[in-house]
């Protein structure tokens, strides 16, 4: 239903690096920077933006979101948590099954450099 998300960063540059990191598991790539805007996706869709936000500008996070990126595989989804992780997020959850979600979940969530909150999941065994 959602075709794009974009999330504003007061660190662009590193968070470009971030993501390209820590999305590299899924297949995601940086598909396009232009220094004001940078699109992140699998070939050819482009579905994750980041957008430079002025310092002055205030938060650039709100209570209660969070975003979650569809992993094909537990696999993924423990490889984009280590990415992130080793790219320096901050560890929400580790990845675990969580039946209180579904009977089928599996997932992990962090923080990114601007602390918006990241969900990867999969409902695949």
């Amino acid at each position: 239903m959602i075709s794009h998300v974009s999330l504003g960063t007061k660190r662009y540059a590193e968070s470009v690096a971030f993501y390209r990191h820590a999305l590299s598991p899924l297949g995601a790539e940086l598909l396009r920077d232009t220094g004001k805007e940078a699109a992140f996706g699998v070939p050819p869709q482009w579905s994750f933006f980041l957008y430079p936000v002025a310092a002055e500008e205030g938060r650039v996070t709100g209570p209660g979101m969070h975003l979650a990126f569809q992993a094909a595989s537990r696999v993924q989804v423990i490889g984009v948590y280590e990415q992130a992780l080793s790219a320096r997020a901050e560890s929400l959850f580790s990845p675990r099954e969580r039946p209180d979600i579904s009977a089928t979940y599996f997932g992990a969530m962090f923080t990114d450099l601007d602390g918006h909150r990241i969900e990867v999941m999969t409902d695949s065994a």
